[in-house]
């Protein structure tokens, strides 16, 4: 692997954005070509996903990988953003607080593919201009609901009014909006405390640097030693390997035929004999052929 190419995989604290971490590595690689895999709020902590060089290229595909969380909700109080960053707009009295059954049994109903609405103070764009800009200015916007797919929700703890959860779940979901239609649910309201992102795809709390351990090694000369392989992100996917004839037409454009019980439109990683990653390839099952998705103009070893 070349130096300034690959992914840094940091342990985020709470107080910076995914973008001044990104700032804060571009300015210590002297590198323009620095993004993220997947914004994580100033609130909350946990993997961050930083891309550099050719492997920005990879950014959608980060963003699409499946992620885990560690969440802590707060019934009995909802706020303005769903979490402790906003006012307090409501808090409700209960002679009866719900039991964890309850809980339980309303949690349930989140598992699965459902709809879910973003936070009014969230970066999603309606109209060209970010949802949190338009609740500043005491803009009332309607938000269409998305669909997201919650594939494990397990209640960890419970003692009124804290609830901690552990959550897998595919991409777009958003942790503080299941924090407020929990609290609906249950009819107290609620929002996010606390939020720790595990896993991003293939990369846990255990792959991830902490600022204090890469403040004294972040540097050009340390690159190869601390960053991981861009393919690194896509190792759930199969491997598709190369002839040179097929490699030559491949920097082409051109689609390699090789028929597989795949399903359409499944990826794989691309490599030449030699090892060299060139990319990825997206199966057209009709055609039993696969098509370049991303091709790596100048391989990474």
């Amino acid at each position: 692997m070349t130096a300034a190419h690959g992914l840094l995989i940091i342990d985020k604290p709470r107080g910076w954005t995914s973008h001044d971490l990104v700032n804060w590595v571009r300015r210590r690689l002297r590198e323009k070509r620095v993004g993220h895999g997947g914004t994580l709020d100033p609130a909350a902590e946990g993997v961050l996903i930083i891309a550099v060089g050719q492997a920005t290229r990879l950014t959608s595909f980060l963003q699409d990988a499946s992620k885990q969380y560690l969440a802590h909700v707060v019934l009995g109080v909802s706020s303005t953003t769903d979490d402790l960053e906003g006012d307090v707009v409501q808090t409700t009295e209960l002679s009866t607080p719900p039991a964890r059954e309850d809980v339980e049994r309303v949690l349930s109903r989140f598992e699965g593919e459902i709809e879910q609405v973003p936070p009014a103070f969230s970066a999603i764009k309606v109209g060209g201009r970010p949802l949190y800009r338009r609740s500043r200015a005491g803009e009332v916007v309607t938000v269409a609901p998305r669909r997201v797919v919650i594939h494990r929700l397990q209640l960890l703890h419970f003692a009124y009014p804290d609830v901690v959860l552990a959550i897998d779940c595919g991409k777009g979901v958003y942790v503080r909006s299941l924090a407020r239609d929990l609290g609906a649910a249950l009819g107290t309201g609620a929002y996010l405390h606390a939020l720790m992102r595990t896993r991003v795809g293939p990369f846990t709390l255990a792959d991830a640097w902490s600022l204090d351990e890469l403040e004294p090694l972040l540097s050009i000369g340390t690159w190869r030693e601390i960053a991981w392989h861009p393919d690194a992100a896509l190792a759930e996917f199969p491997a598709l390997v190369l002839n040179p004839g097929q490699a030559n037409a491949w920097y082409h454009g051109a689609p390699v035929r090789r028929p597989g019980p795949l399903p359409d439109q499944s990826l794989a990683r691309v490599y030449a004999l030699d090892g060299r990653w060139l990319g990825i390839a997206r199966y057209q099952h009709a055609r039993e052929q696969w098509s370049p998705a991303m091709v790596v103009t100048d391989p990474l070893e």
